[in-house]
């Protein structure tokens, strides 16, 4: 059975002397594994083709209990050179596709997640929203997609909405474990109860409530560079507690953007 597909690639790596077994993400049938004959030949009509962070059109042959699906051919449909010309852009696109390839499934349509990497590529090979400030809004996008988006303007455990901050140094109630913001009752109900914990500026909250709902764009030189660190440590915090593990790109030190002082630009 033939089947052609949009498709990112989110790893490979070498099979024999010439070829390279691929995961890729489609949106109609999720994770996809091939196997990539010859890929590596200068004859290959997929020589230079099969690159990360572009946006391909695969076809292959599919069939049922085969570990491997065969790629029959491949085309390129949007190149996006420059992710790899920055190492802060190379990293954050690297996060994005071990994201993506830890919530796609085999088999599962994924038109979602699929489009919000599309989008992110995007945001990395462009030059309007900072490389940071794209993976974050991605995290948030990912978290959704996944059913675990963070209650950030309502109490995960009661539904009610949170009330404004008093002072622009108001703090709030935050639980991982809860689902996100607590109002007071529920924050005391919780402690009582032995959870753990956080305090975070009401602030920090908010801009991630602002990032989630629209996008980068809208905070690109309003947020700071303190500011995001602070909305980036506890959504990495709450991204590692529900996947159970911490992506290995999550590892690698952060990169500073070349010039920042009090706003992130790229």
């Amino acid at each position: 059975m033939l089947r052609r597909e949009r498709a990112l690639i989110l790893r490979r790596f070498a099979f024999g002397e010439t070829s390279l077994v691929l995961h890729v993400l489609t949106p109609s049938f999720g994770r996809v594994h091939l196997l990539a004959k010859g890929a590596y030949r200068t004859t290959s009509r997929y020589y230079a083709v099969l690159d990360l962070f572009d946006t391909l059109e695969l076809e292959w042959s599919h069939g049922t209990g085969r570990e491997l699906d065969t790629l029959r051919a491949g085309d390129l449909a949007v190149r996006r050179r420059a992710i790899a010309a920055d190492l802060g852009r190379y990293r954050a696109a690297l996060a994005t596709l071990e994201l993506a390839g830890l919530g796609a499934q085999e088999g599962q349509p994924s038109p979602g997640l699929f489009a919000r990497v599309e989008r992110t590529l995007d945001r990395l090979a462009g030059d309007v929203v900072a490389p940071e400030l794209a993976l974050l809004a991605f995290e948030l996008g990912f978290l959704d997609e996944l059913g675990l988006a963070p209650a950030l303007d309502r109490c995960a455990a009661c539904g009610r909405r949170a009330p404004a901050p008093a002072s622009p140094k108001a703090s709030s109630v935050f639980s991982p474990g809860a689902g996100g913001r607590l109002c007071r009752r529920c924050a005391e109900e919780a402690r009582a109860s032995g959870r753990r914990l956080l305090t975070l500026a009401t602030r920090t909250l908010e801009l991630a409530a602002e990032l989630a709902a629209r996008g980068p764009e809208a905070l690109q030189g309003r947020i700071s560079v303190g500011e995001l660190e602070k909305v980036r440590a506890f959504v990495v915090r709450f991204l590692e507690y529900h996947l159970e593990s911490r992506p290995r790109s999550y590892s690698q030190r952060p990169v500073k953007v070349a010039g920042l002082r009090g706003s992130v630009t790229p």
